[in-house]
């Protein structure tokens, strides 16, 4: 992916943040033992983080992930066939709060979104991840949203943002997009016909390919294991990242069934909010050897 210039310069920016943004992203603080009555990191194989009160998120990375990322066999056949439709932000107007690292590039919180990157590249550069949380309203989509942008940043790696909530989907209205054909349906015919070209959204002014859902969809449609896998193991040609905008664990199989096909996990809790307990079950019900850290939002 060649670099772009424009609007944005050499890296994502924008406008000067308007007054009242709400705040979200992450950064990084050293490992060290809890001794905050607010922090919500299990036990177990994740480092325990000291969270301090002027920083809007912690990333938690895993001490130990057992085993070490799978590395898939390439699957038969050429690689799939993407379709691309040019989308640009419009122009004049305010950007969603969201795309941290666009509307203020410089800030603390875009670069602990860097940081984030840094950890898991750290890992062994796992290819497929998804993000998600174990409540609605943790920050998974904003972790999501600006983890792809953090990868893509400046061309760096060829990154797909792909949305698998199917019944609370937010990408398209975050990027101001209707996919012109939804992820879900795409992920249903690409099931029997797996060869069939993808139709995505690039965004020049992200370095970003995006694979939205449309909102006027079916909302009781559930997730198709194994229509996930299949579009996941085509996927891994394309791209070096796909980074997943998963729904909440709890409540639902949806993030069971997507971790079978990805690299990693990562979760997006919200301080005062999610609780041990919470984060606990997901944790449990995902599989620890999945999950690699945890994102604290403020």
């Amino acid at each position: 992916m060649t670099k772009r210039t424009g609007r944005y310069g050499e890296m994502p920016g924008g406008p000067d943040v308007k007054a009242g943004r709400a705040p979200l992203p992450l950064v990084t603080q050293p490992m060290m033992p809890v001794d905050d009555a607010r922090a919500t990191i299990a036990d177990g194989q994740f480092a325990a983080v000291h969270i301090d009160s002027t920083a809007p998120v912690v990333f938690s990375k895993a001490t130990v992930i057992a085993p070490a990322l799978a590395k898939l066999q390439s699957p038969a056949g050429p690689p799939p066939e993407i379709g691309l439709t040019q989308h640009h932000l419009p122009e004049g107007e305010d950007l969603d709060p969201r795309l941290v690292l666009l509307e203020d590039p410089d800030s603390e919180r875009s670069a602990s979104f860097r940081v984030l990157r840094h950890h898991l590249l750290e890992l062994g550069r796992p290819q497929v991840i998804v993000v998600s949380s174990p409540l609605h309203g943790d920050g998974k989509t904003t972790t999501a949203i600006n983890l792809a942008l953090a990868l893509a940043e400046c061309g760096r790696s060829k990154v797909l943002l792909a949305e698998a909530h199917l019944r609370r989907p937010q990408i398209g209205a975050a990027v101001k997009l209707v996919p012109p054909w939804c992820f879900a349906e795409q992920l249903a015919a690409h099931r029997n016909q797996p060869m069939l070209p993808w139709s995505l959204v690039e965004i020049p002014q992200l370095w970003l390919h995006v694979a939205a859902v449309n909102p006027r969809i079916e909302k009781t449609q559930l997730l198709d294991a194994p229509a996930f896998a299949i579009a996941m193991e085509r996927l891994r040609m394309v791209y070096d990242h796909v980074v997943i905008d998963a729904p909440p664990v709890l409540g639902s199989a949806d993030v069971n069934l997507m971790s079978d096909a990805a690299d990693a996990v990562v979760l997006a809790v919200k301080a005062k909010r999610t609780t041990t307990r919470e984060l606990r079950k997901a944790i449990d019900q995902v599989g620890a050897s999945k999950v690699v850290g945890t994102v604290l939002c403020m």
